[in-house]
């Protein structure tokens, strides 16, 4: 478990350009919706009494205009904390190299924290997965072994080039249950994706309504 003045800081080298230029995601409309609907559930926010008060969680979505690029449309970083959000508070990434932890983005905000293990996921399943969302829940996280869910080792960090490297190779030789992947280094922290944001809002909803009925 990391520190808490440590969450939300972007690790990875990241090419940002400050500008209010539209978004290129058709699905922009279903993608704040859908971060809407995190947000009630209590998987993205924010909470004075956890992470030292700061925001948590992202989504992301391919952009499928971009789709051979592996581009897609992210939560700005630190916006947990907002119950609604517009088109300012996400960023566009145009491109990444997962192997040399660089991302490179546009937007009124940076880029979550989180968005090189989205980056990441888009490269290993450049067919199978649209969808990223990353929450916390304590209830989720410790029961993950019950849920029946893989988890990355407790001395991963978030954000590091090695989340991004210990992610693709946890696609590369499994197939995780339910689409997801408990970060026990990331304290409440789980990872969920969906070939759409539909399926992937799905999952989440019901690892939480089963998670809420384990003993």
């Amino acid at each position: 478990m990391h520190l808490p003045e440590a969450e939300g800081v972007i690790k990875f080298t990241l090419s940002y350009t400050a500008s209010d230029e539209g978004l290129d995601c058709p699905d922009f409309d279903a993608l704040n919706h859908s971060r809407s609907l995190l947000w009630q559930w209590g998987v993205v926010g924010q909470d004075d009494l956890r992470y030292g008060g700061l925001g948590y969680g992202n989504v992301s979505v391919r952009t499928v205009e971009r789709e051979s690029t592996g581009a897609f449309v992210i939560t700005g970083t630190q916006t947990g904390h907002l119950p609604t959000l517009t088109a300012q508070h996400y960023a566009q990434v145009l491109s990444y190299d997962v192997k040399r932890h660089w991302l490179q983005a546009f937007g009124a905000r940076k880029p979550s924290s989180e968005a090189m293990t989205h980056a990441a996921i888009y490269q290993c399943m450049p067919t199978t997965v649209n969808a990223v969302i990353h929450g916390h829940h304590p209830r989720i996280w410790q029961q993950a072994q019950a849920l029946g869910l893989v988890c990355m080792a407790a001395d991963i960090a978030y954000g590091t080039p090695q989340m991004a490297q210990v992610m693709q190779a946890v696609l590369r030789d499994t197939q995780p249950a339910r689409n997801t992947v408990v970060m026990l280094g990331h304290e409440d922290g789980f990872i969920t994706w969906g070939e759409s944001l539909a399926e992937a809002v799905a999952l989440v909803r019901q690892l939480l309504q089963d998670a809420a009925h384990i003993p």
